[in-house]
């Protein structure tokens, strides 16, 4: 089968796009389809960050740190230690997208080749394709309100400087990845922006009684969730002196946790999006109403699910897609 006609790719990658994830959670396993779908050397993705209101009356009127502009994302295997400008300058083929409205785009996705055919017009159309997916997804986000797996835990203490007294092993691996999704350098002597902001809502709770001392961030694989606390006592005359603990954690959405799982069992189409959305809904009844298909069809669909990956019920399923959780 060619890959143009790779039907069961195309479907994978417009279930992942269907369920409710962030487009930079779900980046780097849609970036892998598509290296299937359109083979290329390296993809890049540049998303523009929107600004809620609160954070606009922060930066302006109490002069504290805004958030990041914006997030980048690249898979760069077959071009290694170049910043993205590079990897474009030096790829011998690229081939571009715009994401969302032209008027107001989302952002851009670029593919790139240092070898072989330049990309040809079937590409551009697949590419196109790729984008519509990639649009849904961002214009459909349920955001941090999934349940999720959490796959790492760590933590850090800062002064309310943002001088960093301890950092984990975890937590610096953690904010090396944010930094390079906002092309940074993590500098491991001093907080990073997103932190900064956590440890200000702390000391300084009382101008911002919007804000709670949490916040949540989406990264290439999982989202980002932290929390900031006072470590150590004191007066509000000695608030400088006192120490503020970061906790960090990382979570798996569940719809990636079982689209993951779901990857390894040879599924037709029809019978991967029928176990998706039981797996994430809870139930046939979930598949039922997200899919536009018969009771018949339905039901061979649910028993071919059953017997691929080993189970005979509702529960027996869940149980393999669905691991205990936490709340994002």
């Amino acid at each position: 089968m060619s890959r143009k006609k790779n039907s069961r790719q195309w479907a994978r990658l417009r279930i992942l796009c269907s369920g409710g994830l962030h487009l930079m959670t779900l980046i780097p396993d849609a970036l892998a389809l598509v290296r299937e779908l359109i083979p290329n050397s390296a993809s890049q993705l540049f998303l523009h960050a929107e600004r809620a209101p609160e954070d606009s009356i922060e930066a302006k009127v109490l002069g504290v740190l805004p958030p990041p502009n914006g997030y980048f994302y690249g898979d760069a295997a077959a071009f290694t230690g170049l910043h993205p400008a590079q990897l474009r300058a030096q790829a011998l083929h690229v081939l571009e997208v715009r994401l969302g409205p032209a008027s107001s785009p989302f952002g851009t996705l670029t593919l790139l080749r240092n070898e072989g055919p330049s990309f040809d017009t079937e590409d551009a159309e697949d590419l196109g394709r790729v984008a519509n997916y990639f649009d849904h997804a961002l214009r459909n986000a349920v955001g941090h309100g999934l349940s999720g797996m959490i796959e790492d835990e760590a933590m850090l203490l800062a002064t309310t400087d943002g001088d960093i007294l301890f950092l984990s092993d975890s937590a610096g691996a953690l904010l090396d990845q944010l930094a390079s999704q906002e092309q940074q350098v993590f500098d491991r002597r001093m907080l990073p922006p997103f932190c900064l902001r956590l440890v200000e809502s702390v000391v300084y709770g009382e101008r911002y009684p919007w804000r709670l001392p949490a916040g949540a961030l989406e990264l290439a694989g999982g989202v980002l969730e932290a929390r900031a606390q006072w470590m150590s006592a004191g007066s509000c005359a000695a608030i400088h002196s006192r120490t503020v603990g970061i906790f960090l954690k990382f979570v798996v959405p569940m719809p990636l946790r079982i689209w993951r799982a779901l990857g390894s069992v040879e599924l037709s189409p029809q019978q991967m999006e029928v176990a998706f959305w039981m797996g994430v809904g809870g139930g046939r009844e979930a598949a039922r109403s997200r899919m536009d298909v018969s009771d018949a069809v339905l039901r061979d669909c649910v028993k071919a699910v059953y017997e691929k990956l080993g189970c005979t019920s509702e529960a027996g399923l869940l149980a393999i897609l669905r691991p205990p959780v936490s709340r994002l």
